[in-house]
């Protein structure tokens, strides 16, 4: 019994894979040119437009992903989030589903996202209309990041860059506390937890699942982190301190 529940949830792993890629392609193909109709081609209307479809769609997604035993999922704090705006959104990032699981928590979210995945076929229109790939100058990166924050939108980061190794130490960067420097705007840092993410870390093959049961995501939203105490700084002593109190308040939540 146990081999059969473990194949059943690799098959509906497999299904909500490919319902995200061609739903993501019928959205950027199909939809986003009537978002434009409907916005009156204003980029500015249209992002708003499509990022509330995007998140109700995410919302869809994390719904039949946790329907189909793929995913259980729940949220400490949830209640922070709501009305959530101008905010650097940062968290350890264990596994492949946590852009998405965050997207459909955050319904006005913006993010900087790896610019190769501009060449995905299944993603790329969404990705070049409405988010920030890191494969643009920095410079460039932190302007519209702001402008994005200045319109009231929220900014997922992952200050890792990348997903987790397992069992080795977090390693962040400072490109998340030098965006909410730049911009001004608090650090909303939130933990994911649960258990081991089998078949979505990186390096992992597509078709691996947990050994005895589905993904659980433990997610807990933590009080913001004022930038206001590291603004007298030179950027670069700032940025290095910030970076250590995301790191040291995401690392003190975690299980001993």
């Amino acid at each position: 019994m146990a081999k059969i529940r473990y194949i059943r949830r690799i098959i509906a792993k497999l299904f909500c894979f490919a319902f995200f890629g061609i739903c993501s392609l019928i959205l950027a193909v199909l939809l986003f040119p009537i978002m434009h109709c409907m916005s009156g081609f204003s980029e500015k209307k249209f992002k708003v437009i499509a990022r509330k479809f995007n998140y109700h769609y995410f919302k869809v997604f994390v719904k039949i992903a946790t329907g189909l035993g793929v995913v259980r999922l729940t949220v400490e704090n949830k209640e922070a989030l709501k009305n959530l705006h101008s905010k650097v959104i940062i968290a350890n990032h264990p596994s492949l589903l946590d852009v998405v699981i965050l997207f459909s928590l955050i319904p006005n979210a913006d993010c900087i996202v790896k610019g190769e995945l501009v060449q995905n076929k299944f993603i790329s229109l969404i990705i070049k209309n409405l988010y920030i790939p890191n494969n643009i100058t920095f410079e460039d990166q932190l302007e519209i990041a702001k402008s994005s924050m200045d319109e009231g939108n929220n900014l997922i980061i992952f200050p890792e860059g990348t997903r987790s190794k397992p069992g080795e130490p977090w390693e962040f960067k400072k490109g998340a506390a030098r965006f909410a420097l730049y911009s001004k705007n608090d650090v909303i840092p939130i933990l994911f937890g649960g258990n081991e993410k089998i078949g979505l870390r990186k390096h992992d093959k597509l078709l691996q699942f947990h050994p005895t049961e589905r993904y659980i995501y433990n997610l807990k939203v933590l009080a913001p982190i004022s930038v206001i105490e590291y603004e007298s700084m030179p950027m670069s002593k700032s940025a290095t301190r910030l970076t250590h109190k995301m790191k040291e308040i995401l690392e003190k939540e975690l299980p001993n």
